[in-house]
């Protein structure tokens, strides 16, 4: 009689296991949004069928983002408005979220080609001296954050415009605030990163309870060489490892709060 109640309870245990294991699967969060990983983390998808639209007030143009991104960006808003009331006359908003492949692409080109201006002419340069300049502020495609639909640029794509005025006190609540709705700064002070990565974007924010998940993604798939950049795009046969050193080299403070 011991045994046959014992060998039930450990029939019954087994099954509480499986079903346990069932229901963590079924509420863990797709972070894929059903998108072939590849391609979600290069960019490679309509965002149209997979990310939502938002527009900022009394605008026309749509941007995208994940939608639990623009909950909590809502949130943000909402908050800052209140604390803004009276002292300041600047709102947030968006000129720049996701970015697919094509997107990306285009950017590159035109600052290969000299096209789109930097902060130095092309003329004249090596292909190694054009990446590391392009490389400064723009991602190569299919490295780049906007890819995830978890990142967007606000109001101004200048530093110098957060360091007076409104600009300042938006930057100044955003450092304050932003990581209380899972927003951080992913590109801070150069030299707090040893100088290596992007140069700082004050107007750059990242929604962290996500996009720390699809960079640690990213760089498994680099690894494991799924992430291929050969004869896609100029100069992409002489990026080297570079792409992995731009993707992982973040603000610390962003990695802190994602543990």
């Amino acid at each position: 009689m011991f045994y046959i109640f014992f060998f039930l309870s450990l029939i019954l245990f087994i099954q509480n296991c499986s079903n346990s294991n069932i229901d963590s699967q079924e509420l863990k969060p797709d972070i894929f949004l059903s998108i072939d990983k590849i391609k979600y983390l290069t960019g490679d998808f309509s965002r149209d069928k997979v990310l939502k639209g938002f527009k900022n007030p009394n605008e026309e143009r749509v941007h995208h983002l994940r939608e639990d991104v623009i909950l909590a960006y809502q949130k943000m808003i909402k908050a800052y408005d209140i604390d803004r009331e009276g002292k300041d006359n600047q709102p947030i908003f968006i000129i720049s979220a996701h970015r697919n492949y094509s997107d990306q692409k285009m950017i590159w080109e035109d600052k290969f080609s000299g096209k789109r201006k930097m902060s130095e002419s092309v003329v004249g340069k090596t292909d190694e001296e054009k990446i590391n300049l392009i490389l400064e502020f723009s991602s190569a495609p299919s490295t780049s954050r906007h890819h995830w639909g978890t990142d967007f640029d606000i109001n101004n794509l200048t530093n110098s415009y957060y360091e007076t005025g409104n600009g300042k006190f938006l930057y100044q609540w955003m450092k304050k605030n932003a990581f209380k709705f899972g927003f951080c700064q992913p590109y801070n002070e150069h030299e707090k990163r040893n100088f290596k990565g992007y140069k700082e974007e004050k107007w750059h924010w990242s929604y962290f309870p996500i996009s720390t998940k699809l960079m640690t993604e990213w760089e498994k798939a680099f690894i494991e060489n799924k992430i291929s950049f050969e004869n896609k795009f100029s100069g992409s046969n002489k990026l080297g490892t570079r792409p992995i050193e731009y993707v992982k080299t973040i603000n610390s403070d962003c990695l802190n709060m994602s543990k």
